[in-house]
């Protein structure tokens, strides 16, 4: 999978630039050990006024015409290449060798680009917006794709944050393929950022009927929140109270740190049914599965979700019961475990 790094002064966050300022624009290659036919290429630019960008990404040797694998594996030697993209080119120039390689690079847009942009309703790029269409591959594909499902026409620093953030046509059609026509390149971004991809929509729906169709904000919220499918497949398994899990419930399980061990714990100990509420309040209270292991292991069966939680709260352990039971003191409800401890009683002293 193609990386992509962006540090320094983020394009969009830098100042308006000039049209006829040309950037100072310098190209370093290192190998890429996990592909043969790829390299790291990083371009790094500076705008002037302490401003500056840098890209890294792995390109493949085919994507810099001029540049053979042969000649970049060689001794050292004068070297071209130009990075063509539909906004514009590269042109690259330095020395090679040894897999590595550097130099200084000149950019130029592509006119018949831009006329299109400006044929779609499309601001002309600026230097800085053409720079970052054109190491992002932003294109007309990208553009007319989305036209095509009836997105909001992007802006140029829409096009731009597109390119930044890895959107691509293949994204775009997946998402639609997955059923959601998002309405504007702001979502198809959020998407992007919070890792909402075709994937994961997939994985989520192949769980539950209650994770089909879900609205885009509750996907959002299910990624932010860590909420993986692999976790859902593990609640699901647990039993079928926990088969059909709707996104809040499971936000929320994920916000109060609730874990399968826990639930796996209490239906295995005890003979009470549990529903999302008891599951969050268990987790809020810190009960853990060794609790109600421990308790159970003691003969203690039958407690519910909120006699757990009130146990917990007042210090009632297993090691607490295991000493009154040694007492002879047995059979005792939640309620009487909870009066004895607040009572200050210690079986072990007397």
């Amino acid at each position: 999978m193609r990386k992509l790094l962006l540090t320094a002064a983020l394009v969009l966050a830098a100042p308006a630039q000039s049209q006829a300022q040309a950037p100072s624009i310098h190209w370093s290659i290192s190998p890429e050990p996990r592909a043969d036919d790829e390299v790291m290429l990083t371009v790094q630019t500076d705008w002037g006024a302490g401003s500056r960008s840098s890209w890294s990404n792995n390109r493949k040797i085919s994507e810099l015409t001029g540049l053979t694998a042969a000649e970049l594996r060689g001794p050292a030697r004068p070297a071209s290449f130009t990075l063509v993209k539909d906004a514009g080119t590269l042109d690259c120039s330095g020395t090679i060798g040894g897999s590595t390689g550097s130099g200084a690079c000149g950019l130029s847009p592509n006119l018949s680009f831009i006329g299109y942009l400006e044929a779609h309703g499309i601001a002309r790029p600026n230097q800085r917006e053409l720079f970052s269409l054109v190491m992002s591959g932003t294109g007309r594909d990208l553009i007319d794709g989305m036209e095509k499902l009836g997105y909001l026409r992007p802006t140029i620093e829409q096009l731009v944050s597109l390119g930044i953030q890895g959107v691509t046509p293949a994204f775009v059609r997946g998402i639609a393929d997955s059923g959601y026509r998002l309405r504007s390149a702001d979502d198809l971004i959020t998407f992007r950022i919070q890792g909402v991809d075709p994937e994961y929509i997939r994985a989520m729906a192949a769980v539950g009927p209650k994770l089909r169709n879900l609205p885009a904000d509750d996907l959002i919220s299910l990624r932010i929140h860590g909420v993986r499918p692999e976790y859902v497949q593990q609640m699901a398994a647990i039993g079928p109270q926990f088969s059909n899990l709707s996104a809040d419930d499971l936000v929320s399980f994920s916000i109060h740190g609730v874990r399968p061990a826990l639930l796996q714990a209490y239906v295995r100990a005890t003979r009470g049914q549990l529903n999302p509420d008891d599951v969050v309040s268990l987790a809020i209270h810190g009960v853990t599965p060794e609790f109600i292991d421990g308790l159970a292991a003691l003969g203690y069966r039958d407690f519910t979700a909120d006699d757990l939680g009130s146990l917990r709260m007042h210090g009632v352990t297993p090691d607490y019961v295991a000493s009154l039971q040694r007492a002879g003191m047995t059979h005792l409800t939640a309620d009487q475990l909870v009066r004895l401890r607040l009572a200050g009683f210690d079986a072990r002293s007397r």
